[in-house]
């Protein structure tokens, strides 16, 4: 079956990059985009009886709505353009841009989101469209951020032995197939003290190390019979999070870092928080966030 991208534009800045990562992708699978363009709503709230709002003045407010919509749908015609020839539509829809791509993401196999830098102040207040999809999003998401991928050479996936980090790395498999990148693996331990008698303690992280070994060789023979180079390091560090930081501090030359998410449920998420939204705010590389609800 053919594959199903989601590419919400807001014509700023970061459109151009994102529909040429959105075309590289869809010629790798030929497949089907769609274009989301978000308009906000002229009226947020009804107006008190005592503004006088007149059968008129709600008539004009909705001609310019109306007008915003064809004005947006011109310009994603010229998008149309440029992705040619594949095959793409264009939806324009009235609201709130995450929420309308959390409506309509549930036929696609991955939504593709731009990611803008905002001020502090800003992001404490409003948050991104970008960190609302991931954080509430049930497909994979792709984020395009720092440089654009002009090709896909070297992808880093963060492998941390759970069921949805194997869900992610299929998924990811699946994508990148055609560009047959070099797959470098990468499972963060924690260094945290297990509360056992010394020898007991190094007994059972050995062990538990030798099993983990065992598994990621098992990955790792996997993608190489799949036709993919690939490699796989375990660094020791404070968090997942940093160890993926500290590893790409090394290696600036990847290009996508790959995440599974757990799909944390709202309060879960604000006592935890999750390695994949740390990451999405720190790291300056594109991700793809793959999640895997509980």
């Amino acid at each position: 079956m053919k594959m199903k991208f989601l590419a919400p534009v807001d014509f700023t800045e970061i459109t151009n990059p994102l529909i040429r990562v959105v075309k590289l992708f869809a010629q790798a699978h030929n497949a089907e985009v769609h274009l989301l363009h978000t308009v906000s709503p002229v009226l947020y709230l009804p107006y008190p009886e005592s503004f006088g709002m007149s059968t008129v003045d709600l008539e004009l407010l909705a001609e310019l709505q109306e007008r915003k919509k064809e004005e947006a749908k011109e310009r994603l015609k010229g998008l149309v353009e440029f992705l040619k020839p594949l095959e793409v539509e264009i939806l324009v829809e009235i609201g709130e841009p995450a929420e309308v791509v959390l409506e309509k993401e549930e036929t696609y196999d991955l939504v593709f989101m731009g990611s803008h830098k905002k001020g502090l102040v800003e992001r404490i207040l409003v948050g991104s469209t970008t960190e609302k999809v991931v954080k509430y999003s049930k497909k994979p998401v792709f984020v395009l951020k720092g440089k654009e991928p002009e090709g896909i050479k070297k992808v880093l996936i963060g492998y941390d032995l759970s069921e949805h980090a194997r869900k992610a790395l299929e998924f990811a498999v699946n994508l990148l197939k055609p560009f047959s990148p070099h797959i470098i693996l990468l499972h963060v331990e924690e260094t945290i003290e297990l509360p056992l008698v010394e020898g007991i303690r190094d007994v059972l992280s050995e062990k538990y190390r030798e099993e983990k070994l065992k598994h990621i060789e098992k990955i790792k023979d996997w993608l190489r019979e799949s036709g993919f180079v690939a490699s796989a390091y375990i660094l020791e560090d404070k968090s997942p999070a940093d160890g993926i930081r500290n590893f790409l501090k090394e290696n600036p030359d990847i290009d996508i870092v790959v995440l599974g998410s757990r799909g944390l449920s709202g309060f879960k998420r604000v006592l935890l928080g999750s390695t994949s939204s740390e990451l999405l705010r720190s790291l300056e590389v594109s991700l793809i966030i793959h999640r895997s609800l509980e």
